[in-house]
């Protein structure tokens, strides 16, 4: 699972990456080319892999339908529940064509039966009638780490991974294209196989369990 202590340092990809590449003395490789890789290496593997999860709730106000999303480090939204409930999300031009024909004033209240995104915020229609929980299911955004002694943001089950995409960049940077192809295929054979276990370990749980919307609440 995704899920996972956060304790391996930059220092341990740095030493790593320098033994492999036969420059323990930092010769070739230094600290600043790693500490990006590094940050290059944590953005795509939350990007393909959806690591780091998130929760937050914020409570609705009656009548207000737009809401600013809590966190700035958000790298997608996953779902929404209003009242317990998902709410279904529609794109900006689907959800305005929709309003506009069912409630061309926006003055309907209720229970949101969708919300859409524009500018940092996101909006239900129609607006809550009631002051209830907003919880936003989403993924963040690695923290950038700019020193050795900072911790990765990636679960530690990532470093390995981590490692192979440093080494994919520094044989790049070498000039040593095979090599650099190889971590580089190595690197997403592994982000592959996790993925693919993690939906499979879901699907185990739980496959035999139904959601259905309800919106007669």
């Amino acid at each position: 699972m995704s899920y996972g202590a956060k304790t391996r340092l930059v220092s341990e990809v740095l030493t790593a990456v320098q033994r492999q590449f036969g420059d323990e003395s930092g010769v070739q490789l230094e600290n600043t080319d790693v500490i990006r890789w590094v940050n290059d290496a944590q953005d795509v593997i939350v990007a393909k892999n959806k690591v780091l999860k998130a929760k937050s709730t914020t409570p609705s106000v009656a009548g207000q339908a737009a809401y600013t999303f809590p966190s700035d480090n958000i790298h997608q939204i996953e779902s929404i529940h209003y009242n317990g409930y998902r709410v279904p999300n529609m794109s900006f031009p689907e959800a305005e064509e929709q309003i506009f024909q069912a409630d061309p004033n926006s003055t309907t209240v209720g229970n949101p039966v969708l919300w859409y995104e524009w500018a940092g915020t996101f909006t239900f229609w129609p607006a809550p009638n009631s002051d209830a929980n907003i919880d936003l299911y989403y993924t963040q955004r690695p923290v950038p780490v700019v020193n050795v002694t900072d911790v990765l943001s990636v679960p530690d089950k990532y470093y390995q991974d981590v490692v192979r995409y440093c080494m994919q960049n520094a044989y790049e940077m070498d000039e040593d294209m095979a090599s650099s192809q190889a971590k580089g295929q190595q690197f997403d054979a592994s982000l592959n196989e996790k993925s693919e276990e993690e939906r499979t370990a879901q699907n185990m749980t739980y496959e035999k369990i139904t959601v259905y919307d309800d919106y007669s609440w």
